[in-house]
């Protein structure tokens, strides 16, 4: 297993971006989540762990998921307001 990504104090998309491969067919693992002092130093991070033969794979969909939501809030500012 190999850690595709690691998150501060945010468990919560830790679990989002493990939905999201697991959709496209690859296990994940979230390590950490219940982990009391989490986000105070790297080593107490909450980590997206995949297997290793699908680690790249799962590099570039949480990528382009990351990019395609930069573009979307850049896009259109009010699509996500409460307005």
């Amino acid at each position: 297993m190999r850690t595709v990504k690691k998150y501060f104090n945010n468990p919560f998309s830790a679990n989002l971006d493990k939905g999201l491969l697991e959709n496209e067919g690859i296990r994940a693992e979230v390590l950490h989540q219940n982990m009391p002092y989490m986000g105070i130093s790297d080593k107490l991070a909450v980590e997206l762990i995949v297997n290793d033969e699908d680690y790249d794979r799962a590099k570039k969909i949480l990528e382009e998921a990351e990019k395609n939501m930069k573009t979307l809030d850049e896009s259109d500012p009010d699509i996500l307001s409460a307005d």
